[in-house]
C-alpha cells in the first residue's frame, strides 16, 4: 500500500547549490532561426506559461515567469499565435530571419483568468494568473531558517501546523499520511531523511534538482488522489544547453552538483549528491539529546532530458537516499537507544508532448524501493516496500475560457511490515512482552478523472470536476465530485469557493490479518474553502476559511482490531500579506485552527494532536546590495496537544508501575517560538591555477534558534510516574552554520 513517511533526527544540510542557473544562451540549430520575444498583458506584465506557436509549421513552446518564449522557426512568412486561459488570442504575422528582433506580444485580458478558479483555491504564493508554482527554488534557498529545504520552507506558509522542528507536512489539522508528495507527477514515499514520530527533518531530494513545487492546503484538483488535506507536487528542472558543476560546503556536509548539455537542443543531464554529517555541529554547540551514532545521510539524483522536437520530452530520473542514527530516546518512562536506517531508490520515465497543436498529453512510469529498519528497547521492525505507477494526463485547450482535463492512474501498492512489536503500549522496559507481526497487502488500485473548466457567465467562471477510484482492501470504488466558483470583482479583487469530497487508503499497519483489519474502508474528508484575494503590484492579501469534514477515520474495535467509526472536523482561517518596498520585501502568514478528532482508541472527539490554536510566521529580506542580502523569520504556534497522566497503578506481576491517562489531548506542550537569521553574500572566483573564473558563487551564514529558546516536543516521566518533564526539541540549541556554494 501506499505509505508517507513519519519523520526524525537532526541534520543541517544548509545549500545554495546552483545560484547561478540558466546564465548560457541555447545554440540555435542551423536548419533554424531564432525567433524571441516576450508576452505581456495590456499593463505590460508578463504572461508566464503561455503558448506560442505556429500552428502551420507545427512548431510550439511556453513562456517562462518571465513571459520570454524562443522558438526555432525556418526562415520565412509565418503566423504566430499566443494564448493562455483567460486572455483573448493574439494573431502575429513575421518574416522569419536570422537577424529578427524580438517580439512583443500582448494579450487581452478576458473576464477573469481561468486558472484563478482552478479547483486548488489554498495555493498560497501562486505567480501570475496562471496555476504557478507556489515555490521556486530561489525561495527554497533564500528563505531564512528554510536550511536550504524545501519542507523547511514550506513551515513559513498558511495551512501547516508546525509545532516542532521536523519537516512533515501536518495541513489543516491533518497528519503527514494525509498529503501526497509527488515528484515530475508520480507519488513518492518517504522523502525525509531521519522518519520518526516527528514526520523527518530534511528532505531527501537535493534542492538543486527542483524548478518548483506546486502546494495546496485544501480543496484541489480532481487529478489528484489518495489524500485528504494537501499535495505538495515537485517537478525537477529541465536545462537547456547549460553547462555547469557546483560545489558546496558548510559545517553539517558537502555537495556537489552539475548540469551539462550533452547534444545541444536534445540531450541535457543535470545530477546531484550530497552528504550530510553534522556531528561536528553537534559537538560544536551541544544536543538536547546523547548520540550513540551521530546522523548522517547521503543522498543522490540523476536525470538525463531528451528533446526529440520541439514539444516532446522524454526524461529518465532516478533518486537515491540513505541515512542513519542511533539516539538515546524516551517515551513515557522509558529511556532507550533508538537506532534507524533506511534506504530508498526511486526510478521513473516521463513522456510529454503537444498533440495536434492543442492537447497537450503527459505519462510517467514510476517504481521505488524501500527498506527501513528500527529498533528501540525490546521492539524492532522492518518496512520494505515496492510500490509502482503509471500515469497519463490530459488537457485539451476546447476553446477561449473553456479547458478540459482527464486522466488515468494505475497503482500497484505492495507493503511488508515485519517485527516485533509491544503487547502493551505503555511496557517498553527490559522484559517487556513483545508479539510478532507480519502484514504484506499487495493490491492494484486504478484511478481515473474528469475536470472542467468553463466561463458560466461574466464575471464567473467554474471548475467541475470528479475522480473515481478503486479501494482493493475494502472491494469498492469511490466517487469524489469537486467544483470550483470564481468571481472577479475587479481588476485587483476576486472570490472563490470550493469544494469536494476526497478519499484515502488506510494504513497499511491497521490491515494486519491477525493484529489488523485488511477489509477497511478508505478514510474520507469534505472540504469546503471559502476565499478572497486582493493583488496590487506590491502587495498580496489572501483571507481562506475552511471546513474539513472527517468520515470513516480508523477507531480500534474489539471484535476486529479495526474499523471506519471514526471521524472529525477542522475549522479556521488563513491569511497571508505580501508585499515588497524598494530592497525590503517579506509576508506575514497567520493561521488559526480549531480541530477535533475520535479516532483509535478515542471514546468521542477530542482535540487532534496535530495542529490546534494560532500559529503566526513573520519572513523579511532586506537587499542591502546587489550582493549581499539579510533575511530574518520568526515562528509562534500554540502547542502540540497530549493526553496527561494523571495518576499510577502498581503492576505486581511485572513489577513497574504504569499510567493512568487523563482525558485524551486535554493538555498542551508549551507554545513553540523560534527566530531564524540568514546573511548571503554573492561573489565571484577569478581565472587562476589553470581553472576558469567562476560564475555567481555564495558565502552564507545562518543563525537557527538565534535566541536560544528550548522548545518542547514531548513530555516523558520518571520510572514511578510520580515526576514529568518536557524533553526539548532538535534545535532547541542556537546553531551557526557558515556555507559556501562555488559554480562555475
Amino acid at each position: 500500500m501506499r505509505t508517507r513517511g513519519r519523520g526524525g533526527a537532526p541534520r543541517a544540510a544548509l545549500r545554495l547549490a546552483g545560484a547561478a542557473l540558466a546564465l548560457l544562451a541555447a545554440a540555435t540549430p542551423a536548419w533554424a532561426a531564432r525567433v524571441t520575444g516576450v508576452v505581456v498583458d495590456h499593463a505590460g506584465k508578463p504572461v508566464e506559461y503561455a503558448t506560442v506557436s505556429a500552428p502551420a509549421l507545427k512548431r510550439g513552446t511556453a513562456t517562462d515567469e518571465r513571459g520570454a518564449f524562443t522558438l526555432d522557426l525556418p526562415p520565412g512568412p509565418a503566423l504566430l499565435e499566443a494564448q493562455q486561459i483567460g486572455y483573448e488570442h493574439a494573431r502575429v504575422a513575421v518574416v522569419v530571419t536570422d537577424s529578427i528582433a524580438p517580439l512583443r506580444i500582448t494579450l487581452r485580458v478576458a473576464a477573469v483568468p481561468l486558472a484563478e478558479v482552478t479547483i486548488s483555491t489554498s495555493s498560497f504564493g501562486k505567480a501570475g494568473k496562471s496555476e504557478g508554482a507556489v515555490v521556486r527554488r530561489a525561495d527554497i534557498l533564500t528563505t531564512p531558517g528554510g536550511a536550504a529545504d524545501i519542507f523547511q520552507s514550506l513551515r513559513a506558509l498558511p495551512g501547516i501546523n508546525a509545532p516542532n522542528d521536523g519537516a512533515a507536512l501536518y495541513v489543516r489539522g491533518g497528519n503527514p499520511r494525509e498529503t501526497v508528495i509527488r515528484l515530475d507527477h508520480g507519488e513518492i514515499g518517504h522523502p525525509y531523511h531521519w522518519e520518526g514520530a516527528s514526520g523527518g527533518l530534511f528532505s531527501a531530494i537535493d534542492t538543486y534538482m527542483i524548478e518548483s513545487a506546486f502546494f495546496s492546503t485544501g480543496a484541489f484538483s480532481a487529478r489528484y488522489g489518495g489524500a485528504l488535506s494537501g499535495v505538495l507536487d515537485i517537478q525537477t528542472q529541465d536545462p537547456v544547453n547549460l553547462k555547469t558543476v557546483s560545489l558546496g560546503a558548510n559545517l553539517a556536509g558537502e555537495s556537489a552538483s552539475s548540469t551539462w548539455s550533452l547534444v545541444p537542443d536534445r540531450l541535457s543531464f543535470v545530477g546531484s549528491l550530497a552528504n550530510a554529517a553534522p556531528g561536528l555541529l553537534l559537538d560544536l554547540y551541544g544536543s538536547p539529546r546523547e548520540y550513540a551514532r551521530p546522523p548522517t545521510s547521503l543522498n543522490g539524483a540523476g536525470k538525463l532530458l531528451y528533446r526529440y522536437s520541439q514539444t516532446g520530452r522524454l526524461a529518465l530520473l532516478y533518486l537515491e537516499s540513505h541515512d542513519r542514527v542511533g539516539v538515546t530516546s524516551e517515551f513515557l518512562n522509558t529511556s532507550a537507544l533508538y537506532s534507524r536506517s533506511a534506504a530508498s531508490r526511486l526510478g521513473s520515465l516521463q513522456f510529454s508532448d503537444v498533440v495536434g497543436g492543442a492537447l497537450v498529453l503527459r505519462s510517467q512510469l514510476s517504481g521505488q524501493w524501500y527498506d527501513g529498519r528500527w529498533s528501540y528497547g525490546p521492539t524492532a521492525a522492518s518496512q520494505v516496500e515496492r510500490p509502482r505507477q503509471a500515469s497519463v494526463d490530459a488537457v485539451w485547450p476546447i476553446g477561449s475560457g473553456h479547458e478540459l482535463a482527464f486522466g488515468a492512474v494505475l497503482h500497484h501498492d505492495d507493503a511488508a511490515i515485519t517485527g516485533r512489536f509491544a503487547a502493551d503500549s505503555t511496557d517498553l522496559l527490559t522484559g517487556a512482552p513483545t508479539r510478532e507481526q507480519r502484514t504484506h497487502p499487495v493490491a492494484d488500485a486504478p484511478g481515473a478523472y474528469l475536470e472542467d473548466k468553463l466561463r458560466l457567465w461574466g464575471p464567473l467562471y467554474a471548475t467541475l470536476g470528479a475522480r473515481l477510484d478503486r479501494a482493493p482492501a475494502a472491494g469498492l470504488w469511490t466517487v469524489d465530485p469537486r467544483g470550483a466558483l470564481a468571481w472577479r470583482i475587479d481588476a485587483r479583487q476576486s472570490v472563490r469557493l470550493a469544494g469536494g469530497r476526497y478519499h484515502q487508503p488506510a494504513d497499511p499497519a491497521f490491515l494486519d490479518p491477525r493484529y489488523g483489519n485488511p477489509r477497511l474502508s478508505p478514510l474520507a474528508a469534505d472540504h469546503l474553502v471559502a476565499g478572497y484575494e486582493w493583488k496590487s503590484d506590491a502587495a498580496n492579501l489572501r483571507v481562506e476559511l475552511y471546513d474539513k469534514r472527517y468520515h470513516d477515520l480508523v477507531t480500534r474495535d474489539a471484535a476486529t482490531w479495526y474499523a471506519n467509526r471514526g471521524h472529525g472536523d477542522a475549522r479556521g482561517v488563513d491569511v497571508f500579506l505580501q508585499g515588497s518596498h524598494r530592497w525590503l520585501s517579506g509576508w506575514v502568514s497567520y493561521g488559526y485552527l480549531d480541530s477535533k478528532r475520535m479516532e483509535l482508541d478515542d471514546s468521542h472527539e477530542v482535540p487532534s494532536r496535530d495542529g490546534n490554536g494560532h500559529s503566526v510566521t513573520l519572513v523579511a529580506r532586506y537587499q542591502a546590495s546587489s550582493t549581499l542580502q539579510l533575511g530574518a523569520k520568526y515562528n509562534f504556534t500554540n502547542g502540540r496537544a497530549f493526553t496527561p497522566v494523571v495518576g499510577r497503578s502498581f503492576d505486581a506481576g511485572r513489577g513497574l508501575w504504569r499510567p493512568v491517562y487523563g482525558e485524551h489531548n486535554s493538555e498542551r506542550l508549551p507554545d513553540y517560538q523560534r527566530l531564524d537569521l540568514r546573511l548571503t553574500r554573492l561573489f565571484s572566483l577569478p581565472a587562476g591555477l589553470g581553472v576558469p573564473a567562476s560564475s555567481v558563487c555564495a558565502f552564507y551564514i545562518e543563525g537557527l534558534n538565534i535566541l536560544g529558546l528550548r522548545n518542547a516536543q514531548d513530555i516523558v516521566y520518571s520510572l514511578d510516574y510520580a515526576e514529568s518533564r518536557t524533553v526539548d526539541s532538535v534545535f532547541s540549541r542556537r546553531f551557526l552554520v557558515a556555507g559556501v556554494s562555488l559554480t562555475w
